[in-house]
């Protein structure tokens, strides 16, 4: 079984101004304590955000100090990250969340429907960077300041929902599962977000969980307004509620496009419990081509200005998240 997993640093910061967000960014990177030898980059909108400029330049920088592999698994890309590096031979990575270029992720969202366009859901991307640096829990070192801070990987999973309303309704019954007789040390997040499908599934596990006299004591989510962070909505909640890591574990809930949802439960490293029972998941992945996709994202920004529709669906095609072939498969991302 493999050692547990701890985040020892972690950030995240608005980048409406890309230059200074990256700038910061890149300091924070240089301040850790040691660079790692690996980075992994993620983001919502898989690599089709390597053919801005800005992201290119970062993602070359980068190179200079680490090895680094892109992965994704849509708005549930964190969760992949410490999946990967989990079940790695790593012994350390830091995990760079990227949700930059404001105008090919909107294009991404209004391609599946769930976007600022007319008649959709209202979703709007709002850009932003972060990291988690990730490392291996070593068991029996006696703690002192620096470890207390570490914050441990007590869960980590990516539920994928079938197809159809059955699908749905199993879905449903897997969260209201993780979420009944929840001790009152563990403090759930909501996943509300500004989606008829996330509405549906949050108003279905709260009915389920009625149904057995239970009910959620939810910390709020920061997307119950359109505003929509992509992969890093579990990062900036992490950041919003870190203070009750001092007594609690905090459960955090992420919906992702395709029908995915990653659970995401941290814990203090300062308190008593043993972390030896800790195990994640077995996971999986899908090897892609970086110039490929990225040669697909091209030519649907290309076909945007004088077709729309042709480049929604170059963008859809593109894309690997929401095929219908990937529905049911938990804790599988996709790697370039």
């Amino acid at each position: 079984m493999a050692a547990p997993v701890v985040i020892s640093q972690y950030w995240a910061g608005d980048a409406t101004d890309p230059g200074p967000a990256i700038a910061e960014l890149k300091q924070r990177l240089m301040a850790l304590e040691k660079l790692p030898s690996h980075a992994t980059l993620i983001s919502a909108g898989e690599v089709g955000i390597l053919r801005d400029p800005q992201v290119a330049e970062f993602h070359q920088w980068l190179s200079q100090y680490c090895k680094v592999t892109f992965i994704s698994a849509a708005c549930t890309s964190l969760h992949a990250g410490i999946l990967d590096f989990y079940h790695s031979n790593l012994n350390n990575t830091v995990v760079i969340s990227l949700e930059l270029d404001k105008t090919f992720q909107q294009a991404c969202l209004n391609s599946l429907g769930i976007g600022n366009e007319r008649d959709q859901d209202g979703l709007d991307v709002v850009p932003g960077v972060g990291f988690i640096a990730l490392s291996r829990l070593k068991d029996g070192l006696e703690k002192n300041e620096q470890t207390r801070r570490q914050v441990v990987v007590e869960k980590c999973q990516l539920f994928s929902q079938q197809s159809g309303m059955a699908g749905t309704q199993a879905l449903i019954g897997r969260l209201a599962q993780q979420l009944q007789a929840l001790p009152q040390e563990i403090l759930p997040v909501s996943f509300d977000i500004c989606s008829n499908w996330g509405r549906s599934l949050l108003m279905g596990v709260n009915i389920r969980l009625a149904s057995k006299r239970q009910s959620v004591q939810w910390l709020d989510s920061i997307e119950t307004c359109q505003r929509h962070y992509l992969s890093l909505k579990p990062l900036f909640e992490l950041q919003l509620y870190k203070e009750k890591l001092a007594q609690h574990s905090l459960m955090l809930l992420t919906l992702g496009g395709g029908g995915r949802v990653g659970l995401l439960q941290l814990g203090s490293n300062n308190s008593e419990k043993s972390a030896a029972a800790i195990e994640l998941p077995q996971a999986s992945f899908e090897q892609h081509s970086l110039a490929d996709d990225i040669r697909g994202y091209e030519l649907a920004l290309n076909l945007l200005g004088d077709n729309k529709v042709a480049g929604y669906q170059q963008i859809r095609d593109t894309l690997k998240y929401p095929h219908s072939r990937y529905r049911g498969m938990d804790n599988h991302y996709f790697k370039w």
